[in-house]
């Protein structure tokens, strides 16, 4: 017998990203993975370091609730800018990489028959 969760609903399958998945467009969903990047190797730091609040605050040159909202997850108040400005006082190095998107065959070649043609140059 199938329970009821069961015949309620199929798996989700993702598209890879659960920022993709939730509607965001491209855009919103890479500068959210990029956050979510630097933020979870943020917060490994400081847990690694055991800083207390205060310590921290004073490292980080930010008032108490703003390392609080750091501490309990509250992401969305922290830029991508500023979450590496916290990173840079403590010390951390950040390399940022962009990649180019993957092209298919087909968008290969439309690229290609798009470019104008050089002439060769007569003698």
């Amino acid at each position: 017998m199938k329970s009821k969760r069961s015949e309620e609903k199929a798996p989700h399958v993702t598209k890879g990203s659960v920022f993709d998945d939730l509607g965001f467009t491209p855009a919103e969903a890479l500068e959210l993975k990029v956050k979510a990047e630097i933020y979870g190797e943020l917060l490994n730091y400081i847990e690694e370091q055991g800083y207390s609040q205060k310590e921290l605050g004073k490292l980080l040159g930010i008032l108490q609730p703003e390392v609080s909202n750091l501490l309990t997850g509250k992401v969305s108040r922290f830029s991508v800018g500023k979450l590496i400005k916290l990173a840079g006082r403590l010390n951390l190095g950040a390399r940022i990489k962009l990649t180019r998107p993957a092209l298919l065959p087909s968008a290969h070649i439309a690229r290609e028959s798009a470019r104008p043609r050089r002439r060769a140059a007569v003698a």
